[in-house]
């Protein structure tokens, strides 16, 4: 059995500046300045009848006038499929609530998109516990390939020997010293539907127990996932799933003292047997969709736009927690049809789970695309349902340090794929707003 902990060793100091741009909100973030690194045109006027994209070459001096990046691969963003609260060239609130972001102008011919090419940005200095990254990737997924972002790549095992750190990492720098690179990982902008997800409607961040996405990547994951034989992630990390018999993840959700009502929230769809435990030993089928819905078969074709059976889900967590004694809560994961149909392979499909959630009291719902930046469109118009989405990454520091400064990655490729990066914002502690729905 396989037995991961993961002990968080940095402590929380809130130091940042206040942003209020919308009433009744309040998000403390530190947006950086990236005004001087902005290197590509990355965004296009669509005015009502004209649906054109005019070709802005580029003044980068390694693009030599000509268009770069996200014109070739017709990957820029209509300006007129933000949302109206979004105002470019200013410190806009996400949808999340959890930080604030400094956008670009988006004028045609303006330099208004970071490509990282190694530079060193600087930063307003203060300790910070996060960094946020608002950016995309031109064909889905970056850092693409092994022979992208590695040196040496074991042929068998696909293990990393010899990574190039300055290709597919950032690396902080404090007063102190040089910090370790910290590896971007995948960016995966694009979802075939756009999830959803909830937040308190009070806005009260106290009702908020425990709230993450569950894939490999994400930094709050890896606090949680306890145990697992035989998951994987799908699609450069959109989520973890399991197929087959005697395979399964588990996460542990921490509960807090004398906590004895709340609810579960999930993102699950496909053959799903979730069960819960509270000491890891005896489990209880909270959910079992062959038995309380049906078995779904996957189809030949267009695995990745299936998702039968999506939807958010909620569980009632009050008889579990009735006793007040409940420290933990885990959650395992597993396929509740494992067996193929006859002459099929990894046919129905299994378990899959994206979001985790448990919150105090009433929720409200809102999607990805209205929580961070809706469906934006690029120019080729060949977006999956949801559109383009900005991504936004976050990462740890060590926030005892004196941050000064970010060494961004160089040598990202030109083509496909590439990586673009809209804003960068640091952090501490998630300090959410009061009225979540802001569209």
């Amino acid at each position: 059995m396989i037995r991961f902990f993961y002990v968080t060793v940095i402590f929380a100091l809130c130091v940042g500046i206040t942003i209020s741009p919308v009433p009744a909100q309040t998000v403390v973030s530190t947006p950086v300045d990236l005004s001087a690194f902005w290197n590509a045109d990355g965004w296009y006027h669509y005015d009502a009848g004209a649906d054109i994209d005019p070709i802005v070459p580029s003044n980068h001096p390694e693009a030599a006038g000509a268009a770069w990046g996200l014109d070739d691969g017709g990957q820029r963003v209509r300006i007129n499929t933000l949302p109206a609260n979004v105002i470019p060239g200013q410190v806009n609130v996400t949808e999340d609530g959890e930080v604030a972001f400094l956008l670009p102008s988006m004028e045609i011919g303006s330099l208004d998109i970071y490509y990282p090419t190694g530079d060193t940005i600087p930063v307003p200095e203060g300790k910070y516990k996060y960094v946020y990254i608002a950016c995309m990737s031109g064909n889905g997924n970056w850092p693409g390939s092994d022979s992208d972002w590695a040196a040496i790549v074991d042929i068998n095992t696909k293990e990393v020997i010899d990574p190039r750190y300055e290709v597919n990492s950032f690396k902080p720098v404090y007063q102190e010293g040089e910090g370790s690179w910290i590896p971007i990982g995948i960016v995966n902008d694009w979802f075939w539907k756009v999830p959803e997800w909830v937040a308190p409607a009070s806005g009260d961040p106290s009702e908020i127990v425990v709230d993450f996405l569950t894939y490999d990547g994400d930094v709050d994951d890896v606090l949680y996932l306890w145990d697992y034989v035989g998951m994987s992630n799908h699609d450069y990390g959109q989520y973890h799933y399991v197929n087959g018999a005697d395979n399964y993840f588990i996460y542990n959700l921490p509960i807090p003292a004398g906590m004895t009502e709340g609810t579960l929230w999930t993102e699950m769809w496909g053959n799903v047997k979730l069960s819960y435990s509270t000491d890891d030993v005896t489990y209880t089928e909270l959910y079992n969709s062959a038995t309380m819905d049906q078995v779904y078969t996957a189809p030949e074709t267009g695995l990745d736009g299936f998702f039968p059976n999506r939807e958010l889900r909620s569980f009632d967590l009050a008889p579990i927690l009735a006793a007040g004694n409940v420290t933990s809560l885990f959650l395992k994961f597993e396929d509740a049809a494992p067996d193929n149909a006859a002459g099929q392979t990894n046919n129905p499909w299994g378990a899959r789970c994206r979001s985790l959630g448990i919150f105090k009291g009433d929720v409200v719902r809102s999607s990805l695309g209205a929580r961070l930046w809706p469906g934006l469109v690029r120019t080729d118009g060949n977006a999956p349902q949801g559109g383009l989405i900005l991504i936004k990454k976050k990462y740890l520091l060590d926030e005892t340090k004196t941050l000064t400064a970010l060494v961004m990655p160089n040598n990202i490729p030109r083509s496909d794929p590439f990586l673009s990066i809209f804003a960068i914002t640091l952090g501490n502690d998630a300090t959410r707003v009061e009225d979540y729905m802001l569209h």
